[in-house]
């Protein structure tokens, strides 16, 4: 995973938003076998163009507790969203992220690797939008919300949603992608508010509360492990299993600014987690995913490679 920071995607809007519309399965707590097929796949060939053998991902998946059954059906839903394209080589078949997937896996992977980073400054300034979507838009109105949502944004009232982030560009792109009509978009600082406070748009202790099965699960495990004693398939198990739990967290957590939050909020506890033990199994589990490339499919020698999170 790259270490890119969880600002805007940049790039032309129209590429972006047609990226964003790529059906990947939303991230759910508790692993299923299309989002851990998507998190393996990203986290060793996201940067490549080469064509995977079902075969290999079929021993791969095999690795995370995955049967040839559920990893196949995983493999053509997948196709069925665009996340993947399907090839057949004789009787093989071959699988590799679609264009538009793999754009939004840039996006995207930049969000996840830096979320909970407290690198990234607050300027005191708050981005509020307030809109209207007529009754018979319902899908209009819920791709919106799904988008603000994705963008941090929390609704401080039913059609009122605030963000403590700049995202008045990308916001107003989805809009007319969308084709929302009736919205306003503004900018407004900390000192300037009155009444409710924005942050209230949040259930804080909601968001905290979720963070403690993790930290519970591989809070020791990062304190303790050597990655010297695990085997390669166990040092590829555990590192996937903590990327594919870390990725929920983007989906219901705003990543508000460590200015706005309580002291020792679990986030940044469970953020150093994940990036001791994704970083440091990184070496051990490449070099199992290469070794069961180099027998199964042998072409695909050199196209590894581990993705790190700055820390």
């Amino acid at each position: 995973m790259t270490s890119e920071p969880p600002t805007s995607p940049g790039g032309p809007a129209s590429a972006r938003i047609a990226a964003e519309q790529v059906n990947f399965p939303r991230p759910l707590k508790g692993s299923a076998s299309q989002h851990l097929v998507v998190t393996m796949l990203a986290d060793y060939w996201r940067g490549s163009a080469a064509w995977l053998p079902s075969r290999l991902i079929v021993s791969l998946a095999g690795s995370l507790g995955l049967s040839s059954s559920a990893t196949s059906t995983a493999l053509s839903r997948l196709a069925g969203r665009d996340v993947l394209e399907q090839s057949n080589a004789g009787r093989t078949s071959r699988y590799r992220f679609t264009p538009e997937a793999k754009a939004r896996l840039d996006v995207g992977v930049g969000q996840i690797g830096g979320f909970g980073s407290e690198e990234r400054r607050w300027d005191g300034m708050w981005t509020v939008v307030a809109f209207t979507v007529p009754e018979s838009s319902r899908e209009m109105r819920d791709l919106l919300r799904s988008r603000l949502k994705w963008l941090g944004f929390a609704p401080l009232y039913g059609a009122v949603w605030v963000s403590a982030w700049d995202t008045a560009d990308e916001l107003e792109d989805s809009c007319r992608h969308l084709g929302v009509e009736n919205y306003a978009i503004f900018r407004t600082p900390e000192a300037e508010l009155r009444g409710r406070p924005l942050i209230a748009a949040w259930d804080l202790e909601d968001v905290r509360r979720q963070y403690g099965p993790f930290i519970d699960t591989y809070g020791q495990k990062a304190r303790t492990l050597d990655p010297q004693q695990l085997s390669g398939a166990e040092a590829f198990r555990l590192r996937t299993e903590v990327i594919d739990a870390w990725r929920a967290f983007p989906w219901e957590d705003p990543g508000l600014p460590p200015e706005l939050l309580p002291r020792e909020f679990p986030l940044f506890e469970a953020r150093r987690i994940f990036v001791t033990l994704y970083n440091s199994l990184a070496a051990t589990a490449a070099a199992y995913v290469e070794e069961t490339a180099v027998r199964l499919a042998p072409e695909l020698a050199g196209e590894i490679q581990a993705f790190r999170v700055r820390a």
